[in-house]
């Protein structure tokens, strides 16, 4: 009887595992080197690997199960990958290799719905590449007057975009296309309008990897709003002696931490409006810890001493993988956090005359 029933057991089993449902995706890419292609996922904030295979004569298979439908990343060699929509469907993907950004892919209806959606903001991005050439002439020519003009026209285009990603988030709750959205346009969204965003969602696409990660982003910036305490850590400073945030803040009426990089072209240009309020504050209470997104010591410390950043400075050197970027969820730099000398959150994002205002007001 006991043999009996551990038969019925593995037959249920196997019947459960057969009747999974699952993904299948057929390539047939033209001029695609034989070689190894793989499907990758992001999942947690880490990538895995849903399944690899051997691509011969451009044609491979990728199969495997997918908990919900997730936009993944085909990757067919060095710096050769393609954004697809993965559901647990059969997927087919045909084009050429030296043309990745117009391959045809069929079978998976968030896949069409992305399209479509990048089909709307197609015109705007042809726009916004112009005025970006328009910017970098007149950048060229050290003309203000057109840079600004064009910057404007940019931000302008750019707002339109965001609308309409906003819009389709909002009225497609069901579209499990609308997490992945959020994704892209939640830089430099606080916690309440990205959880805004994400309580709109039907419960069953709050199942899928990107909307927990969109949550477990509103949980790490809820940590680090404004009127809570900055989560401490210790960074070494230029010389390789360790820096403890707390030691730092405690000396100081303000502190501003600073997240920026040598590379980062909107650092660099806000990083005189930094120089200029610190030297006319740092002597009634101001102070400034630099914390470096760079990787490469040397770079970062020309740029300190180029832009004259006489403050504390701080790196794991670590680019993206600094580990303040985890603990208060820097996904874009510039970005500040204000402190007062209980540590107190007291401002964010605080920027050219926002910053010297704000001082202004707390030390009058």
């Amino acid at each position: 009887m006991k043999k009996i029933l551990c038969f019925l057991v593995l037959a249920l089993i196997a019947m459960a595992c057969a009747q999974a449902p699952k993904f299948t995706v057929i390539g047939n890419i033209a001029g695609l080197p034989d070689g190894t292609v793989y499907l990758k996922q992001r999942v947690d904030g880490n990538t895995v690997n849903l399944d690899s295979t051997k691509s011969v004569g451009g044609k491979f298979t990728l199969k495997g199960s997918i908990s919900s439908p997730d936009q993944c990343s085909l990757v067919l060699g060095e710096r050769k990958q393609v954004p697809l929509f993965v559901e647990n469907n059969e997927i087919q993907v045909t084009g050429k290799s030296d043309d990745l950004r117009n391959i045809t892919i069929t079978g998976s209806a968030s896949q069409d719905e992305m399209k479509a959606l990048d089909a709307k903001g197609a015109e705007l991005n042809v726009q916004m590449k112009a005025f970006y050439e328009k910017y970098n002439e007149a950048k060229k020519q050290s003309n203000q007057a057109e840079m600004s003009k064009f910057e404007k026209q940019i931000d302008a285009l750019d707002s339109v975009q965001t609308a309409m990603m906003k819009n389709f988030i909002t009225g497609n709750p069901k579209s499990f296309v609308a997490p992945v959205i959020l994704q892209r346009i939640q830089y430099g969204m606080e916690a309440d309008e990205i959880d805004g965003y994400l309580k709109k969602l039907s419960p069953e696409v709050l199942k899928s990897a990107g909307a927990k990660s969109l949550a477990d982003r509103v949980t790490v910036l809820q940590s680090v709003a404004v009127g809570k305490t900055a989560p401490d850590f210790t960074q070494n400073d230029s010389i390789n002696a360790p820096v403890k945030l707390s030691d730092v803040y405690a000396k100081y009426k303000y502190t501003l931490i600073d997240f920026w990089a040598s590379w980062c072209g909107p650092c660099r240009g806000e990083n005189p409006n930094v120089v200029a309020v610190w030297k006319e504050f740092n002597a009634k209470g101001f102070h400034v810890m630099g914390v470096s997104y760079d990787t490469d010591k040397a770079k970062w410390l020309k740029a300190v001493a180029t832009d004259q950043l006489t403050w504390t400075q701080v790196s794991d050197l670590k680019g993206w993988s600094n580990a303040t970027a985890k603990i208060y969820g820097i996904n874009s730099i510039p970005a500040n956090l204000l402190l007062d000398n209980t540590g107190k959150i007291i401002g964010k994002n605080l920027r050219g005359e926002k910053l010297r205002e704000k001082i202004t007001e707390l030390l009058k």
